[in-house]
């Protein structure tokens, strides 16, 4: 398949369709120029016709005028099975050897002539009215003998080729115009597109374009960059948040090695050191698989076996807790009977690393209570602390990288199906709560 520029496909349709004009044109001259010319043939022929009819001498004809008192000769010389008798003037055509002819009587029988037959040979016949007795009445012209208007017919002619081939080249030049005013926004909105201050200072495109089809490829084009810059801008935040939910395991990995390395590190406490590595090495390849997951936009799978929401809460306040040892955060979570899902239980676990996580950074010396309890339709599990609250741009808890935004907590309730509510609580801190649906 030929794939065209526009410009030349505009070129093309362009030349295509002044070539349409021009055959056309030329065809209704052509046309033009045969009635014209029938017209001065009728003229001629019949006013000789009328001379002869009325008195003249057959011998002072025109060379291929004959006069006939009836039309029997025109079956004998023409072989014409159609013989007209009404008055008046006819058309007839007949092949070279006058073996075949035909009276023309309308459009079918002229386009027969032209597409089926081909006689070249025209004659005009014509029949009078009211003539005297011993009169010829029927007067017979072979038009290839006559010169009546052949050179001004020839001359319209050549007049008529030159004119529509210059119409032709007069096309070509009108194409090229066309096209360079019909392009000329397109290649400026492509060199804005392509330039670098373009794409690197938030300008938009088709505030310098009017409402018609241009300006709303450069709106479209707008709508897509800005499109793109928000999904970089929701992956770059997506990266420093699992780059964040991977320090909790690095860092008791390398908390448990420096223990290893000390004398401490032999003693009792050396299984417990060995256990939380282990735990740690799986937390880190639950939260990759999981991240992979979530950057393919699919669902997380759910756990084989229910799991206990309370005891999973608590197990990640105290593994927080041993990072934190210098904070007097007071965590106490309200669980008043055990809880069992069937959900991903590494989902839920990063949800709460980042919810105590961020109350660790945010709410200091002050207290952070926990409450999961079962509903008919779901499970809840509300955080609310009496720090500062939620700031205007939630982003902003990852600032300085100590701490994570509340983005991937959304992203991952939006994968797993639940619900992320954030609000704030009566003492004037934040108050999340995360809905697991039944």
């Amino acid at each position: 398949m030929i794939l065209l520029s526009i410009g030349t496909r505009i070129r093309l349709l362009v030349i295509c369709l002044t070539a349409l004009v021009t055959l056309l044109f030329a065809g209704i001259g052509w046309i033009i120029l045969l009635d014209a010319e029938d017209a001065l043939h009728d003229a001629y022929f019949v006013a000789a016709a009328k001379g002869v009819a009325e008195g003249g001498s057959p011998g002072l004809l025109p060379a291929g005028v004959s006069a006939h008192p009836d039309a029997a000769f025109l079956r004998s010389k023409m072989n014409l099975r159609d013989i007209p008798t009404e008055p008046g003037t006819y058309e007839i055509f007949a092949n070279d050897d006058l073996t075949q002819s035909l009276l023309v009587r309308g459009l079918s029988d002229r386009l027969r002539l032209w597409f089926i037959l081909g006689y070249e040979r025209e004659y005009r016949l014509w029949i009078g009215s009211g003539v005297a007795a011993g009169s010829p009445r029927f007067v017979l012209a072979d038009l290839s003998t006559q010169e009546v208007s052949e050179g001004a017919t020839d001359s319209a002619i050549h007049k008529l080729i030159f004119l529509s081939a210059g119409l032709f080249l007069v096309a070509l030049g009108v194409s090229e115009l066309i096209t360079r005013w019909t392009l000329k926004p397109l290649r400026r909105l492509t060199g804005l597109v392509v330039r670098e201050d373009a794409a690197t200072t938030g300008a938009r495109f088709h505030a310098d374009f009017p409402k018609d089809e241009i300006g709303q490829l450069a709106a479209a084009l707008d709508d897509y960059r800005s499109r793109l810059e928000e999904m970089l801008s929701r992956e770059r935040r997506f990266l420093s948040d699992c780059s964040h939910e991977l320090r909790t395991p690095i860092a008791t990995l390398t908390t448990a090695l420096d223990i290893l390395g000390t004398p401490a590190g032999n003693g009792t406490n050396q299984v417990q050191v060995r256990e939380r590595l282990r735990r740690s090495a799986h937390r880190m390849e639950r939260l990759v698989r999981t991240f992979l997951l979530l950057a393919r936009d699919k669902t997380p799978t759910v756990d084989p076996e229910a799991i206990d929401v309370g005891e999973l809460v608590q197990g990640v306040a105290d593994e927080i807790r041993a990072l934190n040892p210098r904070s007097s955060l007071v965590i106490s979570l309200v669980c008043p009977s055990p809880i069992m899902v069937r959900i991903n239980s590494e989902a839920l676990s990063i949800l709460c690393h980042n919810l105590i996580g961020n109350a660790y950074l945010h709410a200091g010396d002050g207290r952070l209570e926990i409450a999961a309890r079962r509903h008919d339709q779901s499970t809840s599990i509300v955080f609310t602390d009496d720090g500062p609250g939620l700031p205007e741009n939630p982003s902003s808890y990852a600032r300085g990288g100590n701490g994570i935004g509340l983005t991937l907590v959304e992203r991952v309730c939006k994968a797993c199906g639940w619900s992320f509510l954030k609000g704030s609580s009566s003492e004037g801190g934040a108050r999340l709560e995360i809905i697991i649906p039944a």
